[in-house]
């Protein structure tokens, strides 16, 4: 069954006014996940920089249409310039007071901009595909121009045959997040590609901060993060015990919730992790404190709590990638294919070696942490190379947003004669 795309009435004559448009599809899809939030804000501030001001349209999903809204009033300042569309396909739907969208209230000229994440595999591939078939068929059913930034590619589906190997062989510009993204890319599609990072990095890139006894402590245990996420709770507990006793001074344990809502909850992920193992941690040296949520943090504090700490323990590529722009290390643990591409990413974008990103959480992990968070020469000469790749990922990023602003400003300049009449016809209806 082919998906059909709702949204409110408000957001649907945004929509029908439009002139032009840039339809959103990425990794945001409502939830409460930090990095996807901040992907899909900073995707929204690109289309905002095109010429004559398309209005951005994001594809999310209506079953978590709920917790977006909440989301929408928690950040407007992130969201609100955009419109929002709500992917459903098939069976009933909660009373939600959506309306489904006919090609009439389509805007007159479209481009199709995928923006970041790692979605483009066996996962997520096929659903992100539904997504943009839903948003062609909205304007007409017909092929849109298509430009993508920052994705993590698996290499079964964007190779022939593969979910999203035909979307992605017609772009006319494609960025990657990381190395092994841009040359499976280059193998496989004949498209003009290059490395962009994290569509994430505007909001990401926290200023440095003066360092307290602090460590940040992020925890998800979800099947796309490891493969026996029990044992990753273990190797989480383990290698905090070993800093704990290892510091020559007591240290706080800072909490860092990434992704909340009714479908995925962190914060009791972290709390049985510290119901569980609090006792010991407190014996070594750490004492737990207040949890912090990291995209209120990041948004309207300028990330102040979270860049404080003197390392930062987490299975999130977000997380990681946060506190290394902000130049604070990070032990980024890795247990599966997935997360072992993210680690390889970070480790090239920064300059860094295996022995802090792609961990797997074991003894000898220890020390390299305890060097990296306590005071000397190896502390300071990881800091000071986070911060000198810091620049050079925002220089690379401001590249590739040109480079999506260029393609969608020339695929938007112009209106078929087509578009011009159904855009009278619909002038003329709604008279």
């Amino acid at each position: 069954m082919e998906g059909t795309l709702w949204a409110s009435d408000r957001d649907r004559r945004r929509i029908a006014e439009a002139s032009s448009a840039v339809l959103l599809v990425g990794s945001y899809d409502g939830s409460g996940n930090f990095g996807d939030v901040l992907q899909m804000a900073s995707a929204i501030e690109t289309v905002a920089g095109v010429p004559r001001s398309p209005l951005p349209i994001a594809v999310v999903e209506r079953e978590t249409h709920a917790h977006h809204a909440h989301l929408l009033n928690e950040y407007p300042r992130l969201l609100s310039r955009a419109a929002f569309v709500h992917y459903h396909e098939g069976g009933e739907a909660d009373e939600d007071g959506l309306i489904e969208l006919e090609t009439a209230d389509a805007p007159g000229h479209a481009a199709l901009y995928l923006y970041g994440g790692g979605y483009v595999n066996g996962w997520w591939g096929a659903r992100k595909v539904a997504h943009a078939e839903a948003a062609e068929r909205l304007v007409g059913d017909v092929p849109l121009p298509v430009v993508a930034s920052g994705l993590q590619v698996e290499e079964s589906t964007v190779a022939s045959g593969g979910d999203a190997h035909e979307l992605l062989a017609r772009a006319r510009w494609l960025g990657a997040r990381d190395v092994g993204s841009l040359e499976c890319m280059q193998a496989h599609l004949d498209v003009p590609a290059g490395l962009t990072g994290d569509d994430a990095v505007p909001y990401l890139r926290l200023q440095p901060a003066a360092v307290e006894p602090v460590i940040n402590l992020h925890v998800n245990p979800g099947e796309w993060v490891s493969d026996d996420p029990e044992a990753l709770v273990e190797r989480i507990a383990r290698l905090l015990r070993g800093l704990g006793e290892g510091s020559p001074t007591p240290l706080k344990l800072q909490p860092v919730i990434a992704y909340e809502d009714p479908r995925v909850s962190e914060r009791a992920a972290v709390g049985r992790l510290l119901e569980e193992h609090g006792d010991a941690f407190r014996e070594s040296g750490l004492t737990p404190v207040s949890a912090l949520d990291l995209l209120t943090d990041a948004a309207c504090s300028d990330g102040a709590c979270f860049r404080r700490a003197r390392l930062t323990v987490a299975c999130s590529y977000h997380v990681t990638l946060a506190s290394l722009l902000a130049g604070t290390p990070a032990v980024l643990l890795s247990d599966n294919a997935y997360y072992d591409q993210k680690a390889v990413g970070l480790r090239d974008l920064f300059g860094l070696d295996e022995r802090l990103l792609g961990v797997r959480g074991t003894e000898a992990d220890i020390a390299d942490a305890l060097a990296a968070m306590s005071d000397g020469a190896r502390r300071r000469s990881l800091v000071d190379g986070l911060r000198g790749h810091s620049e050079q990922l925002a220089e690379r990023f401001a590249q590739g947003r040109e480079a999506v602003r260029a393609v969608l400003a020339s695929s938007l300049r112009r209106r078929s004669p087509r578009d011009l009449l159904r855009r009278r016809f619909r002038r003329a209806a709604d008279a």
